[in-house]
Formats: structure tokens, C-alpha cells, sequence
């Protein structure tokens, strides 16, 4: 259940099973810093392998192709354009460098100018071809990327609206845990496609529902053994049907399987602290901020700076206290949002 670990509520139970360590905050401090500048790995390229060719090459002629690499990477990372532009700019530095230095790029010495200017031009025709179309099948496979990633987020934006669809109180549940634990993840300083990993998860973290009856759904008194026992397996069997689509996918399988850990040992797995995926405590801490915020058949929503107040108190305890931290800092975005912004954002996604 999204609300286990508060008291006055539902209770789940505990099973075994293993999760996936986190390094410290350290390279989370380094990773800013460690950052390469792309373009200025390519330009660096560019003057070391000009230098390279003329104060050691003596058959400067055989090492112009060097200067495929910095074209190719420009196209590869940057797309047709740059990678143009890095062939002009590196058909200047060869042009430049041959004129101003008497005898560079000279097949032998006493061998006609007129030649060495022909090699030159059909040198950098071929680099400019080379350029502009690496660059043109780079962006064309970025295109094929994007299109079907965009599918994909919509098949997973499906999914969790059939999710939903189980019990109709928890309508768009899924959604708005997907955008609160995006938010979060954001401000605990995750890259982009960790929060996309992240949102991928809270979409389908409570796939396993599915089958679930809605009598347990509902069910407004305390939970039976075999009932709790049903609703506490959901967390695996999501995991276990996420983990039939294999590929990329599987990433988000510890997410999925884990978001009902506590910080301090005792959810439904048993891992603590760092043990426990950082996208599994950010949906965690999402999923009981929509859960607690919502109505429910057993009781009605709290207000939200009233859970915000227990999500606080649970700081070290149930939630890790650095993420608890970093939602009271985005805690009057999450207010702002209404369930009416999020209805109708769900078909956009």
C-alpha cells in the first residue's frame, strides 16, 4: 500500500528479497565538476593534431586524415551542422597553414604547387561530404530515438491509466506520483534520463494491482492475513511484469520492487538506508504524498501541510532524510497542482 509505515493506517507486511546499493553523495558533488566540454575537446583536437603534423610529421601529407576525427566526433555529437562547420573551420587551418608555410603538404621538395593545392581541395571536398553526412544519419538515428521513445512513454502513460482504472478513487493516482517524483528527483540533482527512469516507474509502480479484487481495494475495516498478504506481493508481481519487456526497461525493475522500502529496515524487503535504489525512496516519498492527500473509502484526505508534517516526521525513519529535505523545499510547487492541472495534462504526456 502506498501509505505503509504511518500509524492510524492500513498496515502492510514483509517479504524478502534484495536491492541494488547507491554510491554516497561524493560523486553526486563531483559530477558537476568532472564534466566535459565537448566542443572544446573538439577544438583542442583540432590545434594538437595541426601542431602534431607540423613541428613532428615529416610526411605531413599522410596524416591529414587526422583531422577525420574531430569532424566525425563534431558530426556524431552535434549533428550535420557542427559537423560542417568543424570541416570548414579545419579546411582553414590546412589552407592557412599551407600557404603561410612554404613546402607544407609538398608531396616532395621541388614537386608543383599546382598539385599540392588540387590534393588539398579534393581533401577537404571529401571532408565536407564526410561532415555533413555523418552529421545528416546522426540526427536521423536521433530522430528514430526520439520517435520511439515518445512511444514509449505514451504505451507507459496507458498502462498506468488501465492501472488507475482498477479503483476508481485512485484515478490518475500514478500520474501525479509520476510528476511529484519527477519534481523531487529534479531537485535531488539526478540526470535526465535517471529522472526519466524515475517517472517511468511511478508510472507503473503499482502495475501489480492489477488482479487485485476491488473488494481488498476498498475495503474499509482492517485487512485479513491472506488480504495483506495479496496486496503486499503487488511491489513483485509489477517488478516480475516489468521485467518481461526486457531490455532498457529492466532498469526500472528495483524502482518498481522497492518502493515500499523504509529507510530504516523494515518495509516489505528489509534493505535500509543506501541498500534501497534513490528512484525507489523518491517514489516512496511521492507515492504516500499523494496517497495520504487523496480520499479514500477508510477515511478522507488530509490536508497537505498536514503530510507534509508526518513525511517529515518520518525523516530517517521511514524516508531518507536528505530527500525529505529536498521535498520540504519543493513542498509549495507540489501544493500548487491541482488534481485538475493533472487530469488534464495526462493525454499530453
Amino acid at each position: 500500500m502506498e501509505e505503509a509505515g504511518f500509524s492510524g493506517l492500513r498496515e502492510t507486511g514483509s517479504m524478502e528479497g534484495a536491492g541494488h546499493a547507491r554510491p554516497d553523495g561524493v560523486m553526486a558533488f563531483l559530477k558537476p565538476h568532472l564534466e566535459i566540454d565537448k566542443e572544446l575537446v573538439i577544438v583542442f583536437l583540432l590545434v594538437a593534431i595541426t601542431g602534431i603534423i607540423y613541428y613532428f610529421v615529416d610526411n605531413q601529407r599522410a596524416f591529414l586524415n587526422f583531422f577525420y576525427l574531430p569532424v566525425l566526433l563534431s558530426a556524431y555529437l552535434f549533428g550535420k551542422r557542427h559537423g560542417t562547420y568543424s570541416a570548414v573551420l579545419t579546411t582553414l587551418i590546412v589552407v592557412s597553414l599551407a600557404y603561410l608555410v612554404p613546402g607544407t603538404f609538398e608531396y616532395k621538395p621541388g614537386h608543383v604547387v599546382l598539385y599540392k593545392w588540387l590534393d588539398i581541395v579534393t581533401w577537404s571536398g571529401f571532408l565536407l561530404l564526410t561532415g555533413y553526412f555523418m552529421g545528416h544519419l546522426y540526427e536521423k538515428k536521433e530522430k528514430s530515438r526520439e520517435e520511439l521513445a515518445a512511444t514509449h512513454r505514451g504505451i507507459v502513460t496507458m498502462l498506468s491509466i488501465i492501472i488507475d482504472s482498477v479503483d476508481k478513487e485512485t484515478r490518475n493516482h500514478s500520474y501525479r506520483v509520476s510528476r511529484y517524483a519527477e519534481i523531487l528527483s529534479r531537485a535531488a540533482g539526478l540526470k535526465a534520463d535517471e529522472r526519466e527512469d524515475v517517472r517511468t516507474a511511478a508510472l507503473l509502480h503499482d502495475l501489480g494491482k492489477i488482479g487485485i479484487s476491488a473488494e481488498i481495494l476498498k475495503k474499509i475495516g482492517a485487512l485479513s492475513s491472506t488480504e495483506r498478504d495479496a496486496m503486499t506481493k503487488h511491489a513483485s508481481r509489477g517488478a516480475a511484469i516489468v521485467d518481461l519487456a526486457g531490455g532498457t526497461v529492466k532498469k526500472i525493475v528495483p524502482l518498481i520492487l522497492n518502493h515500499h522500502e523504509r529507510y530504516d529496515g523494515k518495509g516489505y524487503y528489509g534493505l535500509k538506508g543506501d541498500e534501497i535504489p534513490l528512484g525507489a525512496q523518491i517514489i516512496a516519498i511521492a507515492d504516500v504524498y499523494d496517497a495520504l492527500t487523496s480520499d479514500r473509502t477508510y477515511r478522507r484526505a488530509l490536508p497537505p501541510e498536514e503530510v507534509k508534517k508526518e513525511i517529515t516526521k518520518g525523516a530517517g525513519t521511514q524516508f531518507n532524510p536528505k530527500l525529505v529535505a529536498h521535498f520540504e523545499k519543493i513542498f509549495p510547487a507540489l501544493m500548487d497542482m491541482s488534481s485538475h492541472e493533472f487530469y488534464g495534462e495526462v493525454s499530453a504526456v
